[in-house]
Parts: C-alpha cells; structure tokens; sequence
C-alpha cells in the first residue's frame, strides 16, 4: 500500500471552511471523512524503521485482519521507547507524550470518527449533548444551537475502534506502566466550535465512584487527540507533579444522591486551589498520543476557533484486577436511571403537593 501525506487536503479543507464562515461541524461530514481506507504517513516519515512496522500495523488494524499483528506490535513499541525513560516521566509528572513513532494517522482517526458521528443506529453507543451560544454574522443577538458534543461506551461495537484500542494502544500504556493493561472506559469528546471547556478536576475520584472497593485499584488515562491541539481550540492542560492516590490535591466532595454528571460527580478542585496550581498546555497534532494519571489536575477551555477540537480520552487499568468494561457501563446507567427516576418522582410529588394546596383554597 502507498502513503502520502493528507497535510494538502486538510489545509484546502480548513480554507473553504473559513471562507464560507462555517465550523467544520455545521459542514455536511464530508470534509474530513476519507472514502478510501488509506492511512496517510508523511514522506519525512516513510524512510525509519519503526514508521514501517506502524505502517504494516496499522494497515492491518483497519483492514480487519484475522489477526492482528501483536508481535510486530511489540517490536514497535520497544524500539520507539526508551522504557526506562518513559517510566522515570511518568512517575515524576504524571504524564508522559509518546514518540511520534507511535502517533495514528490523523486520517484514521478522523475517518473513524466519522464513522460514529454519521454512523446513526450502525454504531450504537451513549450519546451526550450540549447547548452552545453563538453570534450570528450581522446579527447582533445570541442564538443557541444544541450539538453533539461525546460519545461513550462505543468501542465494542465499531471493530476498528475496538482494534485500535485494545490490539494498538493498549501495549503502548501497558509498556509505560510496567504491566499489562486493559480498556476500562472510553470517552470521545467533540468539542465543536464555541463547546464549553471543563474546570479543573481529577479523574480518580469519580473513576472509583461507579464500582468502589469492587472496582480497578489504578487508572491511566490516555489522550489521542484526533485535531491538532491548540490554545485558541480547548487543548488539554495537565497540572506536572508526581501525582498518586496517597498525594493528590483536595478535591470538592460531591453532593450526595445529585446527578452523577453534574454536582454529584467526585473529583472537582476548588477555585481557590487551582488558581495556585500551574497547568501546561497540551500542544500536539492530530494523532499523538499523551498518557496521565488518574490523580493529575487537568482542565481545558472553551473552543474559540471556527472548527471542532476533537479527542477521544481513554481509561485502563491493571488486567490482573479484572476486566471492568461492561460492569463500569451497566453501573453507571443504574445511578443515572436512579437519579432519573428520582427527579420523576420528585416531580410528580411536587405537582401533587400542588393539587392539594389548591383543593385547601375557600371556595367563594
């Protein structure tokens, strides 16, 4: 199979986005979703060794294979990180940026984003969404549009999403973490044009809160941006820090029977503690790949530019705790349908408190 690079289409398509004055997602899913599956690797590229082992492997991961190449895999991985190094990061900051030897094509990512976001019932998965403010050209008032804005629980039903995430990236965090790792949730994240950014937070907390004690003793979180990251887009922002269950930044302790979402969701860092702490930006291409752990404070702000900031965050943990996929979905949904159903009859409580107090008004 030949590479070439896609750094040409993307730009034309960036600049017929601007010139017709639209993000990228009001556009009609064409501008970014390749027909063909051809995995582009840049020509400065093609000449190393360890980018024609990726090549071979990912040609293989998106042509769904009997089987996927896990030793070629392996090679990969061990010539392109420098273990010893990679482990000695992690452990003192809490996050680690793999070599762009492991990088995805950003043609594979986004075409298999594409996949989702078009896919409708083809691809099923739980679907969030998000009502976003903007001014119109020449109109001076605020309108509201409601977006897409993530996807969850997507992987088991979207075989190359599934490849990528367990055949692909899971030696990668494996390799960084000293042992073998497994796929505990996913998260793809949108961020269209004018999304919100999110405060300051901790992903452990509200990790443990699904399964408790009966659940992984560790997470790593692991980004691969599908958009180039910028400050002006929302990018990533890691607080640097050796960063453990035992030593970690207070957090807010949540609400108790609130929604699991919103206010009672665990992890959220007081304002007066993370204006102290110093973030980094996150400033990477399409297809690289970051790794932090559950306990680093990390944030992102709105997305100011024309065109969406996609990512997908994934979480895994150690496999000799179990495999806690499903278990981590299925009890999620129970607190939500609780929370659910709790406001349902909270409602209909309330209506009926004002029934009655109607009844007890004289009648004149």
């Amino acid at each position: 199979m030949n590479y070439n690079s896609d750094e040409e289409s993307e730009d034309s398509d960036l600049c017929l986005a601007d010139m017709l004055g639209l993000p990228m997602n009001e556009m009609d899913g064409s501008l970014f979703q390749e027909e063909e599956k051809t995995i582009s690797i840049s020509e400065e590229e093609e000449g190393t060794d360890a980018n024609f082992l990726r090549s071979e492997i990912l040609d293989s991961l998106d042509s769904n294979a009997l089987e996927f190449p896990s030793e070629l895999m392996n090679r990969l991985v061990e010539e392109s990180m420098d273990t010893d190094e990679a482990q000695s990061i992690y452990a003192n900051e809490s996050i680690y940026m793999f070599p762009k030897e492991l990088s995805i094509p950003k043609n594979l990512m986004r075409r298999i984003t594409n996949e989702l976001v078009h896919g409708g019932s083809k691809y099923p998965s739980d679907k969030s969404y998000e009502t976003i403010k903007f001014f119109r050209k020449g109109d001076e008032t605020i309108s509201e549009r409601r977006e897409l804005t993530r996807f969850e629980n997507f992987v088991n039903t979207h075989e190359t999403w599934k490849r990528l995430c367990n055949d692909y990236i899971a030696p990668c965090i494996s390799t960084l973490c000293g042992e073998e790792m497994v796929l505990f949730k996913e998260k793809l994240n949108l961020k269209p044009s004018g999304g919100s950014g999110f405060a300051p937070h901790l992903d452990g907390p509200s990790l443990e809160v699904a399964l408790g004690e009966d659940g992984p003793s560790y997470f790593v979180t692991v980004m691969v941006a599908i958009d180039d990251m910028t400050e002006k887009n929302g990018c990533l922002k890691v607080c640097k820090g050796n960063f453990t269950k035992d030593n970690h930044v207070e957090v807010i302790i949540p609400e108790q029977g609130a929604d699991p979402d919103a206010a009672g969701r665990a992890g959220a860092i007081e304002a007066e503690i993370a204006e102290k702490l110093m973030f980094d930006s996150i400033i990477c291409k399409g297809g690289d790949i970051a790794a932090f752990n559950a306990w680093a404070p990390h944030r992102s702000s709105q997305n100011n530019s024309l065109f969406d900031r996609r990512a997908v965050f994934l979480t895994y943990t150690p496999l000799k705790d179990g495999d806690y996929h499903d278990m981590y979905y299925n009890s999620m949904k129970k607190k939500r349908d609780d929370f659910k159903n709790k406001m349902v009859e909270q409602r209909r409580c309330d209506h009926q408190s004002e029934l009655d107090a109607l009844k007890s008004i004289p009648k004149i």
